[in-house]
C-alpha cells in the first residue's frame, strides 16, 4: 500500500545489499548502497562490537536540485555524501560523517563492497561543460570514506552501474546525451573514459527537444546493459566487450512517454519501464541468454485517474522474491501530497502487473479518498 507522504518519496530508496528498504533521511538523494562489513563499527551507538555493522549512504545535492523545482537542498544546504552505521536487529540509523561533495546524486558500491562511486550532477566540472564522477575508498570497520580521484564525464550524469566483474563503470549522462564506459583499476581508481555512445533524437512531448539517457544497469546475470532514454522514448541493451558498448537490442515505447528508470524481474524474463511522462510502467519481454528485448506485453497506468493530470512517475524497483513491483510519483509543488510510493502485484506465471495494492489514497484538493476492495 502507499505509505505516509510525510516519510516515503521517489529518492528515499535505499539499496542495501541482500534487500531492499526505504528511508526518509534526506529529500534530494538518490538510491544508495549500504555494505556488509567484517567488522563492528566503534563508537557509531551499535553495541561495543555485539553486532556487525552495515553502513548506509546517501547522496544529496549541494548546491540545489538541478531542474526539479523543489527548495529543500536550498534551505538544507546539505554538503554532499552522508554517511549513517546501520544497526543490523534495529534498523536504526547513527550518523558517522559527510563528505563534502558537488551534488552527488547517484552513488553505487563496487562488488568487493571495499569502494564507491558517486555521479555529479552538475554540468561546470573544472569549467567546461562536464559533469564528474567520484572514486571512494570505503573503511570496512568505520564506514568512513576516503576520496581516490575524480574524472570528468558528460555533462550532468543522471545513473551509473558497475560491472559485476569491478572492472568498469557505466554512466549515463542527461545532458551530455550519451552512455560512457570509465574502467576501474584493482585499486578502486576510475581511468578517463574508454568508450562512448552519443545518442541522437528527439521526442513529441516539450521535454523531449534532445536525448536525454536516464538509466542505465545491468541484467540479473551481470551478461548485458540496459538502458532508458527519457527524450527518444527508446529501451536499448548493450553488450560490455572489451571496454566498449556494443548495442544488441532495442525497443520503443509509446511516443511522448519519456523512459526514466528500469527494473528487471528477477527471473531476468521482463523487462518493466518507468515513463515519467505518461506515469505509465511499460513490461517487455527479455531474453536473458541474447539480450534481446521482446514484445510489449503491458502497459498499464500508474497513477488513479483523478491524478493523471499531474503525471510524473520516477522510480521503479521489484522486490527480491519477484512477488512485487514499486513505484515512485515525483512531488508536485502545486500538489505536494502526490508523492508516494505504489506496490503492484506480479504475476509469477506471465510477469504481468495486477492492481493497485492501496487501501488508502493520498489526499486530492482536500479530500480523503479510500478504496474499499
Amino acid at each position: 500500500m502507499r505509505q505516509n507522504q510525510s516519510r516515503w518519496n521517489r529518492r528515499t530508496f535505499l539499496r542495501f545489499s541482500g534487500g531492499v528498504a526505504g528511508v526518509a533521511l534526506l529529500a534530494a538523494c538518490h538510491p544508495i548502497v549500504a555494505p556488509t562489513t567484517t567488522g563492528p563499527i566503534s563508537g557509531a551507538g551499535i553495541g561495543a562490537g555485539k553486532e556487525q555493522a552495515r553502513f548506509a549512504y546517501v547522496g544529496a545535492y549541494a548546491r540545489g536540485a538541478p531542474s526539479s523545482g523543489t527548495t529543500t537542498a536550498q534551505q538544507s544546504q546539505p554538503d554532499g555524501i552522508a554517511v549513517f552505521a546501520v544497526t543490523p536487529s534495529t534498523g536504526a540509523l547513527t550518523h558517522v560523517e559527510t563528505v563534502p561533495s558537488a551534488n552527488p546524486s547517484f552513488l553505487a558500491i563496487h562488488p568487493t563492497q571495499r569502494y564507491l562511486y558517486a555521479g555529479n550532477v552538475i554540468a561546470d566540472y573544472e569549467g567546461k561543460d562536464a559533469g564528474s564522477l567520484e572514486a571512494y575508498a570505503i573503511d570496512e570497520h568505520t564506514g568512513k570514506l576516503t576520496l581516490l580521484n575524480r574524472q570528468a564525464v558528460g555533462s550532468m550524469p543522471s545513473y551509473l552501474a558497475i560491472d559485476p566483474s569491478g572492472s568498469a563503470l557505466v554512466v549515463a549522462t542527461d545532458q551530455g546525451a550519451s552512455y560512457q564506459v570509465l574502467p576501474i583499476k584493482a585499486d578502486g581508481i576510475l581511468e578517463p573514459v574508454s568508450d562512448e555512445v552519443q545518442q541522437r533524437g528527439s521526442g513529441p512531448h516539450e521535454r523531449q527537444a534532445a536525448p536525454h539517457p536516464s538509466c542505465v544497469m545491468f541484467d540479473p546475470g551481470g551478461h548485458y546493459v540496459a538502458t532508458a532514454d527519457l527524450g527518444i522514448d527508446k529501451v536499448e541493451i548493450f553488450k560490455l566487450f572489451n571496454g566498449k558498448l556494443v548495442k544488441v537490442s532495442e525497443a520503443d515505447v509509446a511516443p511522448g512517454s519519456g523512459p526514466r528508470q528500469l527494473a528487471f524481474h528477477p527471473t531476468a524474463k521482463a523487462l518493466y519501464v518507468m515513463n515519467e511522462l505518461t506515469a505509465t510502467i511499460t513490461a517487455f519481454a527479455y531474453d536473458a541468454e541474447s539480450g534481446a528485448v521482446g514484445n510489449n506485453f503491458q502497459t498499464i497506468v500508474a497513477l488513479p485517474a483523478d491524478l493523471a493530470s499531474r503525471q510524473n512517475r520516477a522510480e521503479i524497483r521489484v522486490h527480491p522474491s519477484g512477488k512485487f513491483l514499486y513505484a515512485a510519483n515525483l512531488k508536485f509543488k502545486e500538489h505536494p501530497l502526490v508523492n508516494d510510493i505504489t506496490v503492484f502485484p506480479i504475476d509469477a506465471a506471465t510477469g504481468k502487473l495486477g492492481a493497485v495494492m492501496d487501501k488508502q489514497r493520498p489526499t486530492v484538493q482536500g479530500q480523503k479518498k479510500e478504496n474499499k476492495a
